[in-house]
């Protein structure tokens, strides 16, 4: 074979592997920026509304007790209310609002003490302690109340002395409510 069949086969097989191999052909693209606009984001906040209410303990009769200084028996229920300012933005915002902290700094045993859900009212309305609270209540002062029942049925001397249940670990938190997903039905 001659130098020039090489020549021309060593080409075409250039030419081959650098169009197989992606090379240097070019294809046709175009790009355009769209109007997308811009977006901003909600907000959720909860704040202690002092201005009408730093918080209050009453007994089951209603009565408003200190806790630093009153003795509690079993059958006893407490309830701590406190006024809380609401900050709710967003197209599918939505929140649970919990009390957290009960529990930590107790020398009662659990047996001893129940915790009930935290009850809400927004005004007059009541708003149950698992209802969702969405933007409607965004900017409102709502009473929530959490409630602590010293049971009866306490054995023998359990809870009696000494024992002590320290309320300022104790307080709330709004849960945001992740927003539904795409396609669910």
């Amino acid at each position: 074979m001659n130098k020039m069949a090489k020549g021309a086969i060593a080409s075409g097989v250039g030419v081959v592997l650098l169009v197989g191999g992606g090379g240097t052909l070019a294809t046709w693209n175009q790009a355009q920026t769209a109007s997308m606009g811009s977006i901003v984001s909600g907000d959720l906040n909860l704040e202690v509304n002092s201005a009408t209410n730093i918080g209050k303990w009453t007994n089951a009769a209603g009565t408003v007790v200190d806790v630093k200084a009153y003795k509690v028996v079993p059958g006893e229920t407490l309830t701590y209310t406190q006024d809380l300012k609401v900050t709710l933005t967003g197209d599918q915002m939505a929140a649970k609002l919990a009390v957290t902290g009960t529990g930590v700094n107790t020398t009662f045993l659990d047996k001893n003490v129940v915790v009930a859900p935290t009850t809400i009212k927004d005004g007059v309305k009541a708003i149950a302690a698992d209802d969702v609270l969405t933007p409607s209540v965004n900017g409102h002062v709502v009473t929530a109340s959490t409630t602590f029942t010293f049971k009866t049925s306490t054995d023998a001397r359990d809870g009696a002395g000494a024992k002590s249940y320290e309320f300022g670990g104790v307080g709330y938190k709004l849960v945001q409510q992740a927003p539904p997903a795409p396609n669910s039905l």
